[in-house]
């Protein structure tokens, strides 16, 4: 199935948003991600997604190495930074969807 993951981190610097990457692909070197964009929502935050394949069988261990307590159903969950442990102390908030085929 289809897997969509939206992130927002505290920071603009390309750095920050290259070392994010790095460790989301060190996570699952099939993770497509694109390129990071400034965040309308909140001054100096930015963007991006990771999309990829998965079965159900590997979203719940994902999930719980992205962060430690998601909101929502497992298909459909949301968690902030500032109230739960990120895989990166810069990662303010995480959404991940799971498309049906």
């Amino acid at each position: 199935m289809l897997a969509r993951l939206h992130i927002i981190i505290s920071s603009e610097n390309e750095n920050d948003y290259q070392s994010i990457k790095d460790l989301l692909l060190r996570i699952n070197p099939m993770f497509s991600i694109s390129t990071a964009r400034e965040y309308a929502g909140i001054k100096d935050h930015s963007e991006f997604y990771v999309t990829c394949d998965l079965s159900m069988e590997q979203v719940k261990p994902l999930l719980e190495q992205l962060n430690n307590d998601w909101d929502g159903e497992i298909d459909d969950c949301i968690c902030y930074g500032f109230n739960t442990t990120m895989f990166h102390p810069l990662v303010y908030c995480l959404e991940f969807t799971l498309f049906n085929d």
